[in-house]
């Protein structure tokens, strides 16, 4: 048998018998809080998130169907001029894509002067002349390189090739001189 004076010395003797009780009830709590976490992390990696629109947005995208729904013939029945412009450049891109199959992109005309179609020339270049008069018709701003700093004062070298003023007049295209400041 035991003898009674070596259970009070054991350190984690528990005469009333409350210790232990209350233990289980604490890990109890404390798995099934663990057993809640790992359901819902486990159901974050399975479920897709979705972004909900505002509700004014899906009240007015309902409306819009609504009247969609309502007078389909309106949307084909509008004057050129009433046609908002992305839905003019979505036709276009289409017409364009039925009447060019082919991958060769067409050649770039100036149709719309709010483009700018810029071009860089630089000097003493010998293929860089022929490639901006092949290819004047398409550009609309030309930076050659004209100027260069000289030293570190400030000093401007120019170099300009008198053949451009009067190639960029004959084809209306902008002079933009560039400046390079890299020395050496």
């Amino acid at each position: 048998m035991s003898d009674p004076s070596d259970r009070a010395s054991f350190i984690f003797s528990d005469p009333s018998g409350r210790r232990w009780p209350r233990l289980r009830r604490i890990l109890l709590f404390a798995f099934a809080l663990l057993f809640i976490g790992v359901v819902l992390f486990a159901r974050t990696l399975f479920v897709t998130p979705q972004l909900r629109l505002p509700l004014s947005l899906r009240h007015l995208k309902g409306q819009l169907k609504r009247i969609q729904k309502a007078n389909p013939a309106a949307a084909t029945a509008a004057t050129p001029a009433q046609i908002p412009l992305w839905q003019k450049y979505g036709a276009q891109r289409k017409a364009n894509k039925k009447a060019n199959p082919s991958p060769v992109p067409a050649v770039v005309r100036r149709t719309d002067a709010r483009e700018v179609h810029l071009a860089f020339y630089r000097n003493g270049d010998p293929y860089s002349y022929t490639s901006l008069v092949q290819h004047a018709a398409q550009i609309t701003h030309l930076c050659p390189e004209w100027m260069s700093v000289v030293n570190g004062m400030g000093d401007l070298q120019i170099d300009a090739d008198n053949r451009l003023p009067k190639l960029t007049a004959a084809h209306r295209i902008a002079l933009m001189p560039l400046l390079n400041n890299l020395l050496g």
